[in-house]
């Protein structure tokens, strides 16, 4: 039997994908089933043990059990990150207290026992939003756990991501990066909508990190930063890939660099920017990269249209990242 090798097993790349994409001319993920042809958001991709990929993202439609919903959790599966087939049936759906009105930004990580937990951004009216969690023994049925993974009633929390880190001659332990907004939701660059992190050892109880590790500061982000993305590479350093929200610019997508995980450098360029026209005309949001087995990356994100229609699309980053030979 294998040995469970946490730091490659979750949000890893061999090779830097970098900030080059080039927006692919197809939809990922479209507006075409009775669960979801209302509103499509937040993807999450991950590589399934026995092979292909596993998309979870929110959706909306017509088909939701409760007329109230803003949204809940759904997946679709492809052989090679371009074709996907909707799997049936809600991945988590709405439950009170914490989510009686959405469940969004899914993270999904494999456990050591082959197991896969779900960290997950839920929302009820009139209280800030919490990170909760699932359990599932195959990806496609899950059980929501006990407790809050992340929460105060002081601010609102959200757009989780969980990384195995482990520090050296230190058992293996998470990380979660997520963002913390006002309660109620305000904007500018005082207001202190940043990423921040938390460590857990067990992947349950977190403790917030000190400090901040994107911080609002340019005039992309005068409204907040979210929705980060983290890949370890394989040199133990780190990329980061991040929404900005402006009061002028709904979204965009960024990057940053790391050695440690804590400290980041921001890049000077923008990796998805809105387009012209299109299905990314109004909004773009929510990076997730995966690795392609060429080496290359492909980055998929949240977009809305001039018609207010929000979709899956996908970047692909141009060359190889392997080296040579």
């Amino acid at each position: 039997m294998t040995s469970f090798d946490g730091l490659s097993a979750v949000h890893y790349h061999s090779h830097d994908p970098g900030s080059r994409f080039d927006k692919d001319p197809t939809i990922a993920i479209d507006l075409d089933h009775p669960l979801d042809s209302d509103r499509i958001l937040t993807p999450n991709v991950i590589h399934l043990p026995t092979g292909g990929y596993r998309m979870y993202y929110t959706g909306l439609g017509p088909a939701r059990r409760d007329p109230d919903a803003l949204g809940y959790i759904l997946s679709a599966s492809s052989d090679d990150a371009v074709t996907w087939s909707k799997d049936p049936g809600v991945r988590v759906d709405l439950m009170a207290p914490y989510a009686s009105h959405r469940t969004l930004c899914p993270d999904v990580i494999l456990l050591e026992d082959g197991h896969f937990r779900m960290y997950f951004e839920a929302r009820s009216p009139d209280r800030p939003t919490v990170i909760l969690s699932a359990l599932s023994p195959d990806g496609l049925d899950w059980t929501v756990e006990e407790g809050v993974r992340f929460g105060d009633d002081q601010w609102s929390y959200g757009t989780p991501r969980v990384l195995y880190a482990c520090a050296p001659g230190q058992a293996l332990t998470h990380r979660m990066y997520f963002h913390r907004y006002t309660y109620p939701l305000r904007g500018g660059l005082d207001a202190g909508n940043h990423i921040i992190s938390a460590v857990s050892t067990d992947g349950l109880h977190f403790e917030e990190e000190n400090g901040v590790r994107i911080r609002q500061e340019t005039d992309r982000e005068t409204f907040s930063v979210y929705a980060p993305e983290v890949v370890r590479l394989a040199d133990g350093t780190y990329r980061l890939y991040y929404s900005g929200w402006s009061d002028t610019v709904r979204g965009g997508i960024f990057t940053a660099v790391s050695r440690d995980g804590l400290h980041w450098d921001k890049g000077t360029d923008v990796v998805i920017e809105l387009g012209q026209q299109g299905w990314d005309a109004d909004m773009v949001s929510e990076p997730c990269v995966i690795d392609l087995p060429d080496g290359r990356a492909r980055l998929f994100y949240e977009a809305c249209d001039g018609e207010g229609k929000y979709r899956i699309l996908s970047a692909t980053s141009p060359d190889s990242q392997k080296p040579p030979g």
